[in-house]
């Protein structure tokens, strides 16, 4: 029984007495509780200056976010101003060019207008001076055509007395024989007659004062040369040069035909003197027209 109570008291013992473990537990739980308490109040501590951080972050964003509206306010109502300044400034001018040009195309027209006028007028006298020359040039035209009945009125009575002269002149004029045994034909004696002949056509004619000094003178296709006359019985001696041929024509009578051939003539051609003087003699030439050489 004492045994057991003995055994009991020292059970008992050993349970009152802590032991040295537990204490170190103890310990180890309390550093730790306090590591962590202290870890908790910096994370604390970090996260409210974070936090604290971010409302300042916050605040100047707010702050710039405003700023920017501001200024993006200002510059659009700086803007709108500018455009609004612009926008009048193009519509004044769009005035001002559109009254100018209204101004230029109305003066435009003007001396257009005035151009025109004045072409018209210039026109329009010019076809009043055109009416009035054709109103004077028709008179004159009527004028001339009366002018011109009453000249062919006149031709007609000056054709019918040509006419008659010339039956007259022809009655006047003689045909004589040349000294060559060919019958002539109208022989001229004096200037009028001459001209009568002419009128007439058969002939070509080429009248000749010829001096006497033997010297050959042409006349038409030949040449003459005067070497005597004789006043007193009308007559006179001439040298004939035709195709390199010198013919002698001696007392000679005036109005007689002095005849001679020539390379190119189917008729003789004729010398007529008219006038016989002391130093020369007076007379035509008369020349075929057909001069096609006849066969002799």
């Amino acid at each position: 029984m004492s045994s057991y109570n003995e055994n009991n008291e020292t059970v008992i013992r050993n349970e009152e007495r802590p032991s040295s473990g537990g204490v170190v537990t103890k310990v180890a739980v309390a550093v730790a509780l306090v590591a962590a308490l202290g870890g908790w109040w910096y994370q604390s501590n970090q996260v409210s200056s974070v936090r604290q951080e971010m409302a300042q972050s916050q605040q100047k964003f707010e702050q710039l976010q405003s700023q920017m509206q501001t200024s993006a306010t200002v510059a659009k109502a700086q803007v709108d101003e500018t455009l609004a300044k612009m926008n009048d400034e193009v519509t004044k001018a769009r005035q001002e060019a559109l009254a100018s040009s209204q101004r230029a195309a109305k003066q435009q027209a003007g001396r257009v207008l005035t151009t025109l006028t004045a072409k018209n007028d210039e026109l329009t006298k010019q076809l009043e001076d055109y009416k009035q020359a054709t109103d004077q040039k028709s008179t004159q035209v009527d004028e001339a055509l009366n002018g011109i009945k009453g000249d062919v009125g006149t031709v007609r009575t000056d054709v019918d007395t040509t006419k008659t002269d010339l039956s007259q002149t022809k009655e006047d004029l003689k045909r004589m024989t040349g000294d060559m045994g060919v019958m002539s034909g109208l022989i001229a004696t004096n200037g009028t007659e001459l001209s009568e002949l002419r009128k007439l056509g058969e002939k070509d004619y080429f009248e000749f004062t010829l001096p006497r000094n033997g010297k050959p003178q042409k006349v038409g296709e030949i040449r003459l040369a005067l070497k005597k006359t004789d006043v007193k019985r009308n007559k006179f001696t001439m040298n004939v040069l035709a195709d390199d041929k010198t013919v002698e024509k001696k007392d000679k009578n005036v109005n007689e035909p002095v005849q001679f051939y020539t390379s190119g003539a189917r008729t003789p051609y004729e010398v007529v003197v008219n006038e016989i003087r002391k130093d020369q003699v007076i007379g035509y030439l008369a020349v075929p027209k057909v001069k096609t050489m006849a066969k002799r």
